[in-house]
């Protein structure tokens, strides 16, 4: 089972990316077929993750064929379905192709929105007729539970990083606070100036700012964002290359993952996710301050000892440089668990299962 088949009916993203390239390191050739910006064109990496891209136009009318065909070109042994959306997979499940077909869950529709009749058709048969599923985590898994009847041939995967963004510590940039005294926090990633967007941060902001933190903001895309601007202490800055990204955010002190509390608490899927942002934290050498209403990402954080607790901000702003140092020495000692590369072989064998109960059943 060499030659692995990986589709996404949208843009590839950050964790189909990760995934492919542990995968490649490891001897298989992971073909892509997918609509919209190649991964390179997205984030100015990624392409060298597959064997070959195909990318299908909103006129491929017949994308099963060109599917089937490419299954049958390179003698394609698995297919993993990255969603959203979920119709292609569930055709592609309807059709009945002659080899497992695993549906790796990064976004469970239900969470997000009402669906139409035909959409819920098509998450039902993703979620309870591939021959097996993949979940962001186990807490995830189990809310999903509730609206389907799961199959048992199942594993929780997360967002893990690539070994290569681990940024060794010879090379983290001093500390803006041994230069000004002040707390610098960081925030990367999408950020909005819609109050019912739970991605609206100024609330939070704001909060920390009035407690005496300087935050600094590398928002996913470049635009003006006046509001955060007009906030005291907030440094808004232009969008990095990840690798540069990951290096200049080890001068800050601490890495946020917050949402809008307002909007967030809502969402279940908020509640549930496991993001990128956490694991780039620690990729940099610094702790991770977490929203008390993540329960996935809080969990990990605490347990690990790489963080604190947003809401306990007395903790982290008074913390002493020797507690600081030891956090920081767990999480450069410890992260490297959580590489894609040191986590993928719990994927091939996933693989291998799959494919064994597929062709002992067909």
């Amino acid at each position: 089972m060499k030659n692995i088949l990986f589709v996404q009916d949208s843009t590839p993203c950050i964790r189909t990316i990760k995934i492919a390239d542990a995968l490649q390191k490891n001897g298989m050739n992971i073909y892509l077929i997918h609509r919209n910006q190649t991964p390179k064109e997205m984030y100015g990496f990624g392409n060298s993750s597959f064997t070959s891209i195909i990318r299908l136009s909103k006129y491929n009318f017949n994308k099963l064929k060109i599917i089937k065909n490419l299954i049958s070109e390179k003698n394609i042994g698995l297919l993993h379905y990255h969603n959203e959306p979920d119709s292609l997979c569930a055709a592609i499940i309807s059709a009945q192709i002659k080899i497992p077909i695993i549906y790796d869950q990064h976004d469970f529709l239900s969470f997000k929105k009402k669906l139409s009749i035909k959409e819920k058709k098509y998450e039902k048969i993703c979620n309870e007729n591939a021959a097996g599923t993949i979940y962001i985590t186990e807490s995830y898994k189990n809310e999903v539970s509730n609206y389907y009847n799961l199959i048992e041939n199942s594993i929780c995967f997360s967002n893990y990083f690539p070994k290569m963004c681990i940024l060794d510590e010879k090379y983290f940039l001093p500390k803006l606070t041994k230069t000004d005294g002040e707390s610098h926090l960081v925030f990367i990633g999408r950020i909005s100036e819609n109050k019912s967007d739970h991605r609206y941060m100024l609330s939070n902001l704001k909060k920390l700012s009035e407690n005496g933190f300087i935050i600094h903001v590398y928002p996913s895309k470049n635009k003006k964002y006046k509001k955060y601007r007009n906030i005291k202490n907030v440094r808004m800055h232009q969008k990095l290359p990840y690798n540069e990204l990951i290096r200049e955010i080890s001068q800050y002190d601490f890495g946020l993952t917050i949402f809008n509390n307002e909007v967030a608490e809502k969402l279940p899927h908020i509640k549930f996710a496991f993001g990128n942002k956490t694991y780039d934290y620690l990729c940099s050498g610094i702790p991770v301050i977490v929203q008390d209403c993540l329960d996935e990402v809080r969990n990990f954080i605490i347990n690990n000892n790489f963080g604190f607790i947003l809401e306990d901000y007395k903790d982290y702003k008074n913390i002493s440089q020797n507690k600081y140092s030891q956090i920081v020495k767990n999480i450069i000692e410890n992260r490297n668990s959580f590489s894609m590369q040191n986590q993928i072989h719990r994927i091939i064998d996933f693989y291998k299962k799959t494919s064994l109960e597929f062709n002992k059943n067909s």
